[in-house]
């Protein structure tokens, strides 16, 4: 019958039944302090003194249960005093129906079952399902209906009194599944927030250390030759310095003074001379790019050229630029083994750094490849206007 959160660990939704713990012990309380004023006076007018204080004394042990375990608890959810309450309720109308002078059954605080109802029928759907607590609520109303009309004098008061609590239990139905289901997509956009920021930054760190990994596969590799060391150390001291700005929280690293294809080039072939590289670049060497261009592409060509020496045994390494001042064009094509690309996925350097990253910053990365017929990798991006270049 309980209607438990759906997200009952996440803050938000640990908020929500805290502020109904909260609200649910006032409104009682207030119910309450109006049955204990009306005692005194109902008890005079009662035809049996006695069990009319007795059952006032009841119904305040069970509203009193039902504060102290909201209060301690933090929740609606949990608690002895759920079947005392609706019993009392229940057995409320009755009661004052039989204790009561008939005039003073309906409209009267001294009968005191009315009031008690809605607010019974009310809370009730702070933790039963709201389907459960509204027909809970009508069939509280229709026994009200059928004990009211033996004795009192106001048919229309009875009337709106039996429709009171039905009304009742279906607002707070409403607007506490509405609470919940608030607090439960708050704390389902909180988990997508905390893994999205865990997949950027894993992302990150795949960006970061990508290129760094092959370097160190290949110096700690007995079979890598020796003319290759000089300029693997090259760029593993690039390496070093990068992942030290990185881990320091400084994303812009020192720059050229001038971006362009040209020099982002001359960073990228750094380190790489043991590669059978031809130069091709004067044609597009002057484009002008962006600063996030610049790195993105610096570090696309420097991974596809890492991918080269790891992978492709190439005889020929040509790297091509051109540019028509409105675009600017870069291929690195080699004559090596090649791949499927049918039916051999792209790595992570050639999927993400050569490609995913370059889309973000607008930059359109093409691969090409066969078995036996080498790789090509051409890159395509805007020129920068002049003038916007730091």
């Amino acid at each position: 019958m309980r209607n438990a959160p759906a997200t009952a660990a996440g803050p938000s939704s640990r908020r929500a039944e805290l502020g109904i713990a909260l609200v649910s012990p006032v409104m009682r309380a207030i119910v309450l302090v109006q049955i204990l004023l009306s005692v005194a006076s109902g008890s005079q007018l009662a035809t049996h003194p006695g069990p009319y204080i007795l059952f006032s004394l009841l119904v305040a042990a069970v509203s009193i249960l039902m504060i102290a375990q909201c209060l301690l608890t933090g929740s609606v959810l949990r608690g002895w005093w759920h079947v005392p309450d609706i019993a009392v309720a229940w057995a409320a109308v009755p009661v004052m129906s039989l204790l009561m002078p008939p005039t003073h059954v309906v409209g009267t605080w001294e009968a005191w079952a009315a009031g008690l109802a809605i607010n019974v029928a009310a809370l009730g759907a702070t933790w039963l399902k709201p389907g459960v607590a509204v027909a809970h609520g009508v069939a509280l109303g229709t026994w009200y209906l059928a004990w009211v009309l033996k004795v009192g004098p106001s048919w229309e008061t009875m009337i709106n009194n039996a429709l009171t609590i039905p009304a009742y239990a279906l607002v707070v139905a409403l607007l506490v599944a509405y609470l919940r289901a608030l607090a439960a997509d708050a704390d389902r956009s909180r988990e997508e927030a905390v893994e999205a920021s865990r997949a950027l930054e894993l992302e990150r760190y795949r960006l970061t250390v990508h290129d760094a990994s092959s370097i160190l596969r290949l110096l700690s590799d007995e079979d890598t030759p020796a003319e290759v060391l000089p300029g693997l150390r090259a760029q593993g001291h690039r390496e070093a310095t990068r992942l030290r700005n990185y881990l320091s929280a400084d994303a812009s690293p020192s720059r050229p003074g001038r971006r362009t294809v040209g020099t982002m080039l001359d960073e990228s072939l750094e380190g790489f001379d043991d590669l059978p590289l031809e130069l091709a670049v004067d044609l597009g060497r002057h484009a002008r790019l962006s600063p996030e261009v610049w790195t993105a592409a610096s570090r696309a060509v420097t991974t596809v050229l890492h991918n080269v020496r790891l992978h492709a045994d190439a005889h020929q390494v040509i790297v091509h630029a051109d540019s028509d001042d409105v675009t600017w064009e870069v291929v690195v094509a080699d004559d090596g083994v090649g791949f499927d690309q049918a039916s051999q996925p792209l790595g992570f350097g050639l999927d993400t750094q050569a490609g995913q990253a370059l889309r973000d910053v607008g930059v359109t990365a093409t691969i090409r490849s066969a078995p036996g017929r080498g790789t090509s990798v051409t890159l395509v991006g805007p020129v920068e206007r002049e003038g916007l270049d730091a």
